[in-house]
């Protein structure tokens, strides 16, 4: 793992004063003491030090390594996206599958860089709490949760991106201590993150500021979803059960998310402060609008960010004007004046030629998602909108209408981890692998959310699913689960993992290797068959690591030429 001592500490303190305010004199600090143990016993004193480390936590997830891998891991290789202009070539390789161990995008040095920042301020919170009277003993357990969820989180993507990692709690603080550690099963890896959230699920805070009752909308949502609460805990939570096959597990988690989210919308609406948000199926969700043109849901999902429906996302905020921006959405369609890109990765035609006239196999044409994931410029080319805009204008109530754009001119977009309608869609799938007697309850869900899609505000009026058309089979009801998080969550990261998650499931990877080259133009069946292998699902080990790492030992579908000699020493 080469996961570097005192130096990345030191690493995570600075990045620590960058971010936390309540820190003072700290340059001062890390310029005056020296790199030893004066420096820890010195600094673990104090309620700020444990708080400063944690954002310091929060600020190395918002890195571009970590969200440029949140997003390409989960996307990349699906059949969401294909090569767009000016790509790199390691981005190609990925694209093309033709990954070698030498791909950048195969190191995960960041991802543990943030576990490591997590273990050492789990590791020294209790010990602050002894010393400060000012730091309760409830503050430090929310803290610790939150360091546990991103530590979590972190796990929860290598495990799904390269299946057996090298799994610690212990923290790398000083030159004596090595993290040159075997890889653990995916399994192993799972069942322990899972015993973690489960112990600190209920000590992170409910809320980090309540609404205020006379505003609909203000900091106290952005203070709520920018860091990790209970309901995101729960979402966490409800994603793991769902990796591992616990059905009910993850129904109870989901339910605890819509039950919040649902108390919210009471809140409001006893405030009649509820407008821009209405029941689906007895589920709260932002309104499309359309009729008044106006993507709202969209703009304030992904174009204003930190929404009613967000559980947690990572947040970049552009009043600071700093170098800390979400650089990974670069990669989408760009809009910037003379900084304009037609974007590196691109999305795929299929999803979305003849529309707005026609429908097309995934959407319906009255479906307000495809025209806020996907720009159609031209007659050819198909750009990736979703986060690349502030605005879609939408009105398909008329003939012969086409949406339009407000680009963003900065890439500050949020990277929203977990929202609303992304856990009512796992626990729709929960609820469908424990057999027809709750397929009703799954398909309310599904529709709730393709309700809001198409702007069906009243049961059983402009509704484009029919749970007749799908009741009969457990095949169908797992297809029209897929079918709907594609739609919803296309480009948000989650594709892939979904496809993977469904070959774990059956045993079979050839629907995965039939889906995902439908975008390839060459070695269609030379990437299918080496798709069957499960091994080549997943990413190789970086091949740096290897080398360094003694115990680690590459992935069978990856170990020839270089990599394979790399065994033998």
């Amino acid at each position: 793992m080469n996961i570097k001592n005192i130096k990345h500490y030191i690493l995570g303190l600075g990045f620590s004063c960058g971010m936390a305010t309540v820190v003072t004199g700290c340059s001062d600090f890390l310029d005056v003491l020296p790199l030893n143990d004066v420096v820890l016993e010195n600094y673990w004193t104090k309620k700020s030090d444990v708080t400063s480390v944690l954002m310091g936590c929060y600020e190395s997830l918002q890195s571009e390594d970590c969200i440029t891998r949140m997003g390409l891991w989960g996307e990349v290789r699906s059949d969401n996206m294909k090569m767009g202009v000016s790509s790199s070539q390691d981005l190609e390789q990925l694209v093309k599958e033709n990954i070698l161990p030498s791909n950048v995008f195969c190191n995960w040095a960041a991802f543990y860089q943030t576990i490591n920042r997590c273990n050492i301020m789990i590791y020294y919170a209790p010990q602050v709490q002894e010393k400060d009277p000012n730091y309760a003993l409830s503050e430090m357990k929310a803290n610790i949760a939150e360091a546990t969820f991103i530590r979590s989180l972190c796990y929860f993507y290598l495990i799904r991106t390269f299946r057996d990692v090298p799994f610690t709690r212990e923290p790398s603080i000083d030159d004596t201590k090595e993290y040159r550690i075997p890889a653990d099963e995916f399994n192993v890896v799972l069942d322990n993150i899972i015993a973690d959230m489960e112990a600190v699920k209920d000590d992170a805070q409910l809320y980090f500021r309540k609404p205020d009752p006379d505003k609909a909308k203000e900091s106290a949502e952005i203070d709520n979803t920018a860091r990790v609460t209970r309901p995101a805990m729960y979402a966490l939570l409800a994603d793991l059960y769902l990796w591992k096959g616990d059905w009910q597990k993850c129904v109870e988690c989901c339910d605890y998310v819509i039950k919040f989210k649902q108390n919210e919308y009471d809140k409001l609406l006893k405030r009649r402060l509820q407008n821009e948000i209405m029941l689906f199926n007895d589920i709260p969700l932002l309104v499309e609008k359309v009729e008044t043109t106006s993507g709202h849901a969209f703009t304030e999902i992904f174009g204003k960010g930190n929404s009613f429906e967000s559980l947690f996302e990572i947040t970049y905020d552009e009043q600071l004007n700093n170098n800390n921006r979400n650089n990974y959405i670069g990669n989408y369609y760009f809009n910037g004046g003379s900084n304009q890109s037609n974007g590196r990765l691109a999305a795929i035609e299929e999803f979305y030629e003849g529309l707005p006239i026609n429908s097309t196999e995934l959407f319906n044409n009255k479906d307000c998602r495809v025209y806020g994931s996907i720009y159609q410029a031209g007659t050819t080319q198909f750009y990736i909108a979703k986060y690349a805009a502030n605005e879609v204008v939408l009105d398909n109530t008329k003939s012969n209408w086409t949406p339009s754009y407000r680009w963003r001119s900065t890439n500050y977009a949020h990277w929203i981890v977990y929202r609303l309608t992304d856990v009512m869609l796992m626990k729709a799938e929960a609820l469908v692998q424990q057999g027809d007697q709750h397929f009703e309850e799954a398909f309310s869900l599904i529709n709730a959310v393709s309700r809001r899609a198409v702007n069906s505000f009243v049961p059983g009026t402009g509704e484009i699913l029919v749970f007749d058309d799908y009741k009969e089979s457990k095949e169908s009801m797992e297809q029209l689960v897929m079918d709907e998080r594609h739609r919803e969550l296309m480009f948000e990261g989650k594709r892939w993992f979904d496809l993977l998650r469904e070959a774990r499931r059956t045993g079979n990877t050839r629907d995965l290797a039939k889906t995902v080259t439908k975008k390839q133009l060459t070695n269609i069946s030379g990437i299918q068959i080496r798709l069957a292998d499960p091994n080549a699902l997943y990413l190789p080990y970086y091949r740096n690591e290897v080398k360094v790492n003694p115990y680690l030992h590459q992935n069978p579908a990856y170990n020839t030429g270089e990599d394979a000699d790399l065994e033998k020493n």
